[in-house]
């Protein structure tokens, strides 16, 4: 990847599984205000903040307090098209289930990310940031068309899935942090991989190493 320009100029709906990784470095760096660097609208459903522990929780609260960060109610949001937004939650709970089933990882995304890309969807929100990867399917088997910024003269577009790894790549090549803080991320988000799986969790490695050279991006610090 190129150096980019960050913030992207689009909404990106942020899973409960990031904003836990975050959260446990926030102190760290530059971590606290990292999600808003790199997109420019930063939305979280309610449904992701029911999932997030007491602490993550407050984190989010303090983030929409600043207005930094946009808690999505989706009564208040839908209040003309909530019948259209329903019948797109039954919709990508279906097809979730069935990809789940075909992938063997059946449960594994929760209710936070299938009513993130419900508003995703109703909202021509252009992003959603997750590191399920059975989104990926979902949003092309559905499938899950938007507009960008709502043109509906346009020519539509599939929702982007940005993985962690997508995310820490935007984060090192748009010069937000130092590639050895966000390598040091990313190890301690597969920490549980690396006590159940260490031979997953050194492919998870390998690949972050062979996306995000170092080589690559010591010229940008």
């Amino acid at each position: 990847m190129k150096e980019v320009t960050l913030p992207i100029s689009s909404s990106c709906f942020v899973d409960a599984n990031i904003i836990f990784y975050i959260d446990k470095l926030k102190d760290k760096a530059d971590f606290i205000n990292v999600l808003e660097k790199v997109y420019e609208s930063v939305y979280i459903h309610e449904e992701v903040y029911k999932e997030l522990s007491s602490s993550s929780q407050k984190f989010v609260d303090n983030k929409c307090q600043d207005q930094k960060w946009i808690l999505l109610n989706p009564l208040q949001e839908f209040k003309t098209t909530y019948s259209d937004y329903q019948l797109m939650l039954t919709k990508i709970q279906e097809k979730l289930i069935e990809v789940d089933k075909r992938r063997g990882k059946e449960g594994s995304v929760g209710t936070g990310e299938i009513a993130s890309l419900a508003a995703a969807y109703m909202l021509n929100a252009e992003i959603i940031c997750s590191n399920d990867y059975s989104l990926e399917d979902v949003i092309v088997e559905v499938p899950l068309h938007i507009f960008i910024n709502g043109n509906e003269e346009s020519d539509p577009v599939y929702i982007k899935h940005h993985r962690l790894l997508d995310f820490c790549e935007l984060v090192v090549f748009g010069n937000v942090l130092k590639r050895s803080e966000v390598r040091k991320f990313y190890q301690i988000a597969h920490i549980e991989l690396k006590q159940k799986k260490p031979e997953v969790y050194k492919l998870c490695l390998t690949e972050f190493d062979e996306r995000i050279p170092a080589e690559v991006t010591l010229k940008n610090f």
